[in-house]
Order: structure tokens, then C-alpha cells, then sequence
């Protein structure tokens, strides 16, 4: 769908974000992403907030939506952060990803020259050591047939000797099968190997269909834990062709007993058929199609999920996948079925000519094409859930009711199903092949659970040729690969998230990808505590009990004890503790006095049960001890004296003026009337008590503090002031205009006494626009050209006292001068406007608005300063520069309404060919009315410009422009034209000596004589043609 003329179009959005890379330091670093956007989007790339730059090392390489960051020879210095920016008119998006440069192996050191070892002392070998066990052999994965014998060994080192196990998919192998299906044959590795350590042999005399898995020998001893696995697949032998080509084959399973369920699907969607078997020993499972056998391919997936059962997953049905599918199930003592008739719904609007398999060499192309009912219908084309964009890699073509999508540059990760779509969903598949090295690729991804077996197979066309296995660029370790043939496996057993990444299998320039994703395994929490009681026998403290809950928690686990205060909403912790019993809560374990409720939940790693409430509350009192006592305070007379001191808890506590209490309830007050004044405060574990405006006659006062378990007390000590303020005693308050002069003075009572001044707090400096003057008791600061910034509070401090001056610093207000009414501005398109207005002063400040925005300086619209004029020009105009214009200096505004016509035709009159006839001798006025005054013109006759002369004047009055023939002569007969730019108004003239009868019969009814059109009144601004102004000039 196209947007229309208003559409803002649609921001970017990325459809592939960029992978992490990590590459070995000199390697090739390559980041790409896929993102769209109408209209497409300019992609930059950043890193640490900086663009960068293409160069010898870097380039972005762009394929259509594809854009890409590729840099050579990488270096420790380009490893970080990679930001991958697109921005178009509608918006912006971007995407991060992580590039790690690993420094290479260093070389290993030639080994210096040793003396021969004599035969009694050879040098020990790998794994013999003290230490975690270590894998020597791990087992191989191995492709067997139905029936076969199976081996699977491994030698592991390590002291102390390591304990040997095997597990199953996870499972003890006496869970899976019955002892008498494999053996377990431990021994010396050096016996059986030649080698260190030990080894432990699981043996499978005749091996099943069910005994395909993962197998995984694990080795642990007191330094920890080793595992190494491989993978087993069972094969059905090939069946054997009958003796009789002639006699038909028989029935792969039993005829059903009774009628199959009946499944529909929509043709394009996926069925999946679940079946659940048990028995023992393991059955084996076929799934059938229509009586023949199902083997899996790129449409068919068979597997086994989490729960057990056998799944069979038919990928985007077509109508050729209708029919009865039948899952069988076979052991030793029977066999069982289920079977399902699949129904797929063809949808009404269908292709005209679907999709075809196709296949393709590697390195070369693959082309699909089908047809759609309607050459109108859009498509969009997939790979499996992936849609592909249009790009030199996915070619897409139409051409009429064609939809054709070519595959270039063919790659062994192309192989699969591709899907061509119409709307509603209507979808046609095919497969595409991709021939090379690379038989089977690897999946496009691979989701396994943490703590699971990850397993990754894959098929070349050569058997024994040796493919190398990477994740993120790292090499894997050869313990977790195997090779047998054709198959080639990579196991790795217990994953953990550091496993996940970008797993690759190369063989020689042809590689296959997935994406390996480890999901974390989600454990319930452990239950909650059991039996709460709670006991408050013992003064100011409370016993808690309670039970572990049931049943345990399988991991370890502890007990946190949280308390309330009643009437807050706030739950905050007490302690933890590892085991369950009886706690004993005592008062000190409270902040403040109060009633408390307490609850406890269990906690473990695998996260915290609900929390229990124990009944009822308790009463409790925290004991207070002194953390910072009171301390003597020595102030001037009048100022305020502040004793304070900090508890170790909140605890309520009295105060005592001279051995007298203050009252508790009242936070301020007097000790008698006329008497001293005093405010106490408490903020949480500190006190205060405010003695105010203290005076000579309060000097020795003794103040004290009480609560349980504390007494303290302190001494008030008044001092004579040193000096005084004469002047001023009260806060001075001062307004002035930029550029005055400020003087504050503060007089003190002592000559030459030191004082500081002080600015909003802040300890002044001086400099040239800031200068301190002493002058005997006079204290002067000076502001010699004061501006806005110097306005704030100014304090002249000495000792004890201080003056205070509020100073204001106002710019002076500003006056427009010209204009002073309200303009109007009219104007045609492509004309230049200029909007002038003057102010009173040069440096006034002035903004400029259009309908109510303030006006920003662009190529459309230029603001220009001189002197105490300031212009808005308006350089070539458009309907759309029109508007309402206000200039605003200060308080003050000039208003401007700016209007713009869009002229389509330069000549008013006339609109047609005009006719003149004429006598000779007559005076002939040619008129022509143009839409501007300024407006120049050509005249002509006969195609040739016309000179002026006494015989043919040329006049111009405002808009009108005139040809006039004082006499007209017969060879001034012609056609005449009055030209501007592309347009002319036509007039032809026909001179003859003496007008004709009206009886003639050559007299023609078209002739017309015009000597001059009334001319119209019209008023227009007299400044120069190219520009429209309003406002002085």
C-alpha cells in the first residue's frame, strides 16, 4: 500500500537484530541486520557514541534491507559495543550487539634441553597426577543396525581413583532397561588400554530401536566432576525384497480394530499426532502413512518429547498429506495401535499453479516459481517462519499472475521448505535441495533446557572426511565430537547457558549453522514453615516456634524472621536462621516502643514459600544506651543555644531546664511567662532541645536528658559579642537596571574589625566587577556594572552577627519603535518579503513568531539584525510562508499579517485575441492590464519588437501598459503582442482609409474598435520589484 500525500510514512524497524561476535584478534568480524522503513532509512553504525567510518579495515556492506559492519583484521582495540542507528523522516530505531576480540594462543615455549631420562624415571603421564577427573577417551557416537552389538568405552584419570557411572537420557540405566540388556564392564584402562587410569565398558548384546539416546559416562571423585557423551542411533534393517516380484506385498501393521479419530487442519498449518506407549520391555515405534512406513524429512519431524511420548509433526499440510496415519508399537509381548484420519481444508482463493521441489548445487542458484489467481494479489514469500525480503540474495519477481523467487549464491543453511503466501494465509510449500559437501545441515535452531543433552548431526556426501565444529568462532573440544561414515555428531551433555551460542559445522568452504539457546530450568519454591506459635511469657520479650515444612525442600534452605509494627504497612527483617525450633525475640531487636506482629517464610534457591503469620502481637521496648552524650554550649548573646545527643533506638525521653521537667506534650513553651523560650525535637535516634534568643541572665542554665537507662546533662555559657551592627539592623531589599552601580554598606561598631561577604551562601571573590572596600566601621561591597546574574542575597558576617541585602538586577525594558499599527503584507508566490521592526535599543533581545511558534532561521526563513532594526525576510515565498507574524521585544509586540496569492496568469486583461479596426489618421490605443505594477513587457508586431518613436508611443500607468499609434497609417496594419514571460495578450489592427457601410457585403461582424479600457483602482506597496516589505525601510 502506498502512502498518501499526508502520510508521515512508517518509522524504521528492525526485522533481524545484529548477533554478538567473538573472533580470534586478526580474524574477520562481521555484523548484520535486516530493518525497514517507508521511506527506507539511512543506517549508520556507532560505537561509544561516536559514528564511524569507512577505511582500509572497516566497510558496511548493504544488500537491499541487509546492511552489514565488516571489519578486517580485528584487533583488541575494536572489541566493544557495536550500535547499529537507523533514522528516517518518521523516526528512528536501533540495535546493539557485542563484537570480543580474543588474543590468539601465545606459542608454546621450546622445551630447553634436558638431560635423557634414564628407563627408571620416564616422564608421568596425562591424568595420573592428584586432581578433578579427567576424560582421556570419551565414548564415540556410534550408527548401528537393529540387533547389532554395542560398545561404548571411556578412560578417565584423576586421583584419587574417580567412580565411574553411565546414564541413559538422563535416567540410570537399571531405570531404563532390565539388567539382562547391557553389562557394565569396569577395569584398569592400563590393561585394557595400555594407558592411566580407569575405564568402565557399557556393553549392548543385541541392541533395540528404544535403545537410541544419549549416553553419557560421568566421572567424579573428592576434586570434582567430569562427563563425556555420545550419541546411539538404532536403524530398522532394509526389508528384503520377496522371492515373487509378482506377489504383493503384505501389510506393514494389523488392520485396525475399530474406526480412526478424525483430525482437520487448514491446508499451510502444521499437525501434530501424539502418541503415548508403555510397556515392558521398551516398545518400539513405527509410524505409518496410508500402510506404508514414514521415515522423517524436511516436512515430517519425529521425535520424543519431555513427558515420554512419540510425536509425529507434519509441517505446513498440503492435500497430498491427507490419509491415515497409525502409530505402531511392537515388544517382545505385542503389539498395539492407534491410528488418525487427517482431513486438510483447501481454502476457496487457491494458487493457480503451486510451488515445485527444486534443487540446486551449492554455490550456484535455485529458482521457484507459482502462480497467483489475480495479477493484483500480493505475496510475500518465507523460509520455514522466516520472510524473506527482497535483496540481491532473494530475488522476487512478478510478472503478471507470476510470483517467482530465484536463490542466489546457494549455501548448504538454504536448504528447506519455502512457502509462497496470499492473503488469508493461503500458502503453497516446496523443498528446496541444496546439493554439496553438506548432505543434512544442522536445524536453525536448538532449544534445550539447562541441565539437558544437547545433540547436533550432521550428514556429508564423503564418508570419513573430518568437518571442524566452533561455537561463536572457538573451536570445541574433540572429546565432544565423533565421526562414523557419512554422520558426523557434536554431543554436550549437561548444558549450561555458557554453552549457548552460534554453533557451526565446516567442511572446507561449505558450513551449516544453528543457534543454540539454553533455557533455564524454572523450580518450584520450597513450602512454607508449619505449627507458628507465639509466646509471650517473659517480659519485653517473645518466643516464635514453628515446624520445617512438609515435604523438605530437596535443596538447602533457611528461615527469615520479618516483624510490623501495628499500624504501619511495612514488613521489615529481623534475621535469618538455618534451622527451625524456638527464637527468642527480645526488645532490643526493635527500634522504637511499640506493638509488633511478626511472619517467617522459607527460603532457598530456588526462591522463597509464602510467608506465615503468627497470631496476636506483642508489646516491646527497646533499651536505649548513649551513642553521642550532650555537650557544654557556649553562644552570643541573642543567638539561639542547640543541645542535642544520639540514642542507640527511638525511645520517647524528658528534657530539664535548671532541674525542672518540660512538659513532654508541648513541643514549645516557656519555662515561665517572660521567661526564657524553648523548642525540643526529636528525628529519629536524636534529640534536641532549642533554647532561644538566650540572653546574659541565662548563662550557667543546666539542661538535662532522661529515659531508661540514660541521664546526661550540659551547661549554657553566654559570651559578650565582640562588635555589632550599627547599620543595617533589618534586611535591606534593592532593585536596579543593568549596567547601575551597587553599593552595599554594612557599618560595624568596632573600627578596621573583620568581616566576610557572602553571596547565596557562597564565600564572594573578588574581581573587576566585584570589589570589597573597608573604610574604617564601613564594610563596602561594590557592583561597578551590575547584571541579572549578580541578583541573590548578599551577607556581610563577622563574629556572630551577619547583615542581609536582597538584590534585584532587571533589564531595562524595551520599546518598539516602528511599527506601531497593526500591517498587512500581500504578496505573489516566488516573491521576496522582508518584515522590519525596530527597537529602542541595539541589544534589546527579540523574538520572532508565526501563528503562535516561535520562528526558527532556516534557507525559508532568514532573520536579520542592523543596528536597532531587526528583519524577518522571507527569500522566495509560498502560500504556505503566509500567516500571522508578531516580533515581541519585552513587553511589547508588532503584529504582521502576511498574505501570499499563487498567480497563475500575468495578464488581467485581455483574456482573448483582440480585434481593432481603424481609419487611417485615428489615434489607436492598444491596452493591456497586468496583475503587478512592476511587471515589465515586450511589444512586438508581426513578430518583430517594436521601437518607439513619435509614430508609436509606449506608456506605463500602474498596472496598465499601453501601444498607442498617433496616426495610425495603413502599413501600421498587423498583429501586435504584449509578451511576458510566457503569456501575451493578441490584438490585431486593420487600417483602412474610410470606414465601410454597414450595408457592405464585405463588412465583417468580428471587427471590433478599442481604443482604451476603464482603467481599475488597485493599491500596491511603491518599493522595488523584487520584494514585498512592511515596516520601516
Amino acid at each position: 500500500m502506498k502512502a498518501g500525500s499526508g502520510d508521515q510514512g512508517s518509522p524504521p524497524c528492525f526485522l533481524r537484530f545484529p548477533r554478538p561476535v567473538r573472533v580470534v584478534s586478526g580474524a574477520e568480524a562481521e555484523l548484520k541486520c535486516v530493518v525497514l522503513g517507508e521511506p527506507p532509512p539511512t543506517v549508520v553504525w556507532e560505537k561509544g557514541g561516536q559514528q564511524l567510518a569507512a577505511s582500509e579495515r572497516l566497510s558496511f556492506p548493504e544488500d537491499g534491507a541487509e546492511h552489514g559492519l565488516l571489519l578486517s583484521g580485528a584487533l583488541p582495540t575494536d572489541a566493544g559495543v557495536y550500535v547499529c542507528r537507523a533514522r528516517n523522516a518518521a523516526g528512528e530505531a536501533y540495535a546493539a550487539a557485542a563484537v570480543t576480540v580474543l588474543e590468539p594462543p601465545a606459542p608454546e615455549p621450546e622445551p630447553e634441553p634436558e638431560p635423557p631420562r634414564s628407563a627408571e624415571h620416564p616422564p608421568p603421564p596425562p591424568g595420573t597426577g592428584e586432581g578433578a577427573p579427567v576424560f582421556l577417551t570419551g565414548p564415540r557416537s556410534q550408527w548401528v543396525l537393529r540387533g547389532a552389538e554395542v560398545v561404548l568405552t571411556c578412560q578417565v584419570g584423576g586421583l584419587p581413583e574417580p567412580t565411574l557411572y553411565w546414564e541413559k537420557d538422563g535416567m540410570a540405566l537399571d531405570e531404563v532397561w532390565d539388567s539382562s540388556h547391557f553389562a557394565l564392564e569396569p577395569g584398569r584402562a592400563a590393561a585394557a588400554a595400555g594407558g592411566p587410569g580407569v575405564c568402565l565398558a557399557l556393553r549392548i548384546p543385541a541392541a533395540r530401536l528404544p535403545d537410541s539416546g544419549v549416553y553419557v559416562c560421568h566421572a567424579r571423585n573428592a576434586h570434582g566432576h567430569a562427563q563425556a557423551g555420545a550419541l546411539l542411533q538404532v536403524h530398522q534393517p532394509p526389508e528384503t525384497p520377496p522371492d515373487d516380484p509378482d506377489e504383493p506385498p503384505g501389510p506393514v501393521v494389523e488392520p485396525l480394530k475399530c474406526a480412526p479419530k478424525t483430525f482437520w487442519v487448514n491446508e499451510g498449518k502444521h499437525a501434530k499426532f501424539r502418541c503415548y506407549v508403555m510397556g515392558k520391555p521398551e516398545p518400539e515405534i513405527e509410524w505409518h502413512w496410508e500402510g506404508r512406513p514414514l521415515l522423517p524429512d524436511r516436512r515430517r519431524l519425529m521425535y520424543r518429547d519431555r513427558d515420554g511420548g512419540f510425536v509425529l509433526k507434519v509441517l505446513y499440510c498440503q492435500a497430498k498429506d491427507r490419509g491415515l496415519y497409525v502409530c505402531a508399537a511392537r515388544n517382545s509381548a505385542g503389539q498395539t495401535l492407534s491410528a488418525v484420519q487427517l482431513h486438510v481444508k483447501e481454502p476457496r482463493l487457491r494458487f493457480s499453479r503451486p510451488l515445485q521441489d527444486v534443487e540446486g548445487r551449492e554455490h550456484g542458484i535455485a529458482v521457484l516459481e507459482c502462480k497467483v489467481p489475480n495479477s493484483r494479489i500480493p505475496t510475500a514469500w518465507f523460509r520455514e517462519d522466516q520472510r524473506l525480503l527482497p535483496c540481491r540474495k532473494y530475488e522476487q519477481i512478478e510478472e503478471g499472475t507470476v510470483r517467482r523467487l530465484i536463490i542466489h549464491r546457494l549455501k548448504a543453511d538454504d536448504d528447506g521448505v519455502y512457502l509462497c503466501e496470499m492473503r488469508g494465509r493461503v500458502r503453497t510449500v516446496a523443498n528446496v535441495t541444496v546439493k554439496g559437501p553438506i548432505v543434512k545441515r544442522l536445524p536453525r535452531k536448538l532449544d534445550v533446557l539447562e541441565g539437558e543433552n544437547a545433540v547436533l548431526l550432521v550428514e556429508t556426501q564423503e564418508a570419513g572426511v573430518e568437518g571442524c565444529w566452533s561455537r561463536d568462532g572457538e573451536e570445541l573440544p574433540a572429546t565432544c565430537q565423533s565421526s562414523c561414515g557419512h554422520m558426523h555428531a557434536l554431543v554436550l551433555p549437561g548444558v549450561t547457558r555458557e554453552d549457548a551460542g552460534e554453533v557451526t559445522f565446516s567442511l572446507g568452504n561449505s558450513r551449516t549453522t544453528t543457534l543454540l539457546r539454553v533455557k533455564c530450568i524454572k523450580h518450584n519454591p520450597p513450602g512454607p514453615p508449619v505449627l507458628v506459635e507465639m509466646f509471650k511469657g517473659h517480659k519485653n520479650t517473645v518466643l516464635l516456634t514453628w515446624k520445617p515444612p512438609e515435604p523438605p525442600p530437596e535443596t538447602s534452605f533457611i528461615y527469615r524472621l520479618e516483624r510490623q509494627e501495628v499500624g504501619s504497612e511495612d514488613w521489615i527483617q529481623c534475621f535469618s536462621i538455618e534451622k527451625a525450633g524456638a527464637v527468642e525475640v527480645p526488645g532490643d531487636c526493635v527500634p522504637s516502643e511499640g506493638d509488633y506482629r511478626f511472619r517467617v517464610c522459607t527460603v532457598s534457591e530456588h526462591g522463597r514459600s509464602p510467608h506465615v503469620v503468627f497470631n496476636g502481637s506483642a508489646h516491646l521496648v527497646p533499651t536505649a544506651r548513649l551513642v553521642k552524650g550532650l555537650e557544654d554550649v557556649q553562644v552570643y548573646n541573642g543567638e539561639d543555644a542547640v543541645f542535642s545527643l544520639d540514642l542507640s533506638t527511638i525511645i520517647q525521653g524528658t528534657w530539664f531546664l535548671n532541674g525542672e521537667e518540660l512538659p513532654s506534650n508541648e513541643q514549645e513553651g516557656q519555662v515561665e511567662p517572660g521567661a526564657l523560650r524553648y523548642r525540643m525535637e526529636q528525628k529519629g535516634l536524636q534529640h534536641r532541645l532549642v533554647l532561644q534568643a538566650v540572653k546574659h541572665q541565662d548563662s550557667g542554665a543546666l539542661v538535662g536528658f532522661s529515659c531508661p537507662g540514660v541521664q546526661d546533662s550540659a551547661a549554657l555559657t553566654i559570651q559578650e559579642n565582640p562588635v555589632h551592627i550599627l547599620s543595617p539592623q533589618d534586611k535591606v531589599s534593592l532593585t536596579f537596571m543593568t549596567s547601575e552601580r551597587v553599593v552595599l554598606t554594612c557599618e560595624l561598631s568596632r573600627v578596621d574589625f573583620p568581616a566576610t561577604w557572602y553571596k547565596d551562601g557562597q564565600k564572594v571573590e573578588e574581581n573587576e566587577s566585584l570589589v570589597v572596600k573597608v573604610d574604617g566601621r564601613k564594610h563596602r561591597l561594590i557592583l561597578p556594572a551590575a547584571s541579572v546574574q549578580d541578583s541573590g542575597e548578599f551577607e556581610c558576617r563577622t563574629e556572630g552577627v551577619s547583615a542581609f541585602f536582597v538584590i534585584t538586577v532587571q533589564e531595562p525594558l524595551v520599546h518598539i519603535v516602528d511599527p506601531r499599527e497593526h500591517v498587512f503584507v500581500h504578496a505573489i508566490t516566488s516573491e521576496c518579503v522582508m518584515l522590519t521592526c525596530e527597537v529602542d535599543r541595539e541589544d534589546a533581545p527579540v523574538c520572532w513568531y508565526k501563528d503562535g511558534q516561535e520562528v526558527e532561521e532556516s534557507d525559508f526563513m532568514v532573520l536579520e539584525k542592523e543596528g536597532t532594526r531587526h528583519r524577518l525576510v522571507l527569500p522566495t515565498t509560498q502560500p504556505s510562508d503566509g500567516g500571522e507574524f508578531q516580533c515581541v521585544a519585552g513587553e511589547e509586540r508588532a503584529y504582521f499579517t502576511v498574505t501570499i496569492t499563487d498567480v497563475s496568469s500575468w495578464i488581467v486583461y485581455p483574456s482573448g485575441k483582440v480585434y481593432v479596426a481603424a481609419v487611417r489618421l485615428e489615434r489607436v490605443v492598444l491596452t493591456c492590464e497586468l496583475c503587478r505594477p512592476w511587471a515589465e513587457v515586450r511589444w512586438t508586431k508581426d513578430g518583430e519588437e517594436v521601437v518607439e518613436s513619435p509614430a508609436l508611443l509606449l506608456e506605463k500607468e500602474d498596472t496598465i501598459r499601453r501601444l498607442v499609434l498617433p496616426a495610425v497609417q495603413l502599413e501600421d496594419s498587423g498583429e501586435y503582442l504584449c509578451e511576458i514571460d510566457d503569456e501575451s495578450a493578441s490584438f490585431t489592427v486593420t487600417v483602412t482609409e474610410s470606414y465601410q457601410s454597414q450595408d457592405s457585403s464585405n463588412n465583417n461582424p468580428e471587427l471590433c474598435v478599442l481604443l482604451k479600457k476603464p482603467k481599475t483602482r488597485r493599491l500596491w506597496s511603491r518599493f522595488p520589484p523584487w520584494r514585498r516589505t512592511a515596516g520601516t525601510e
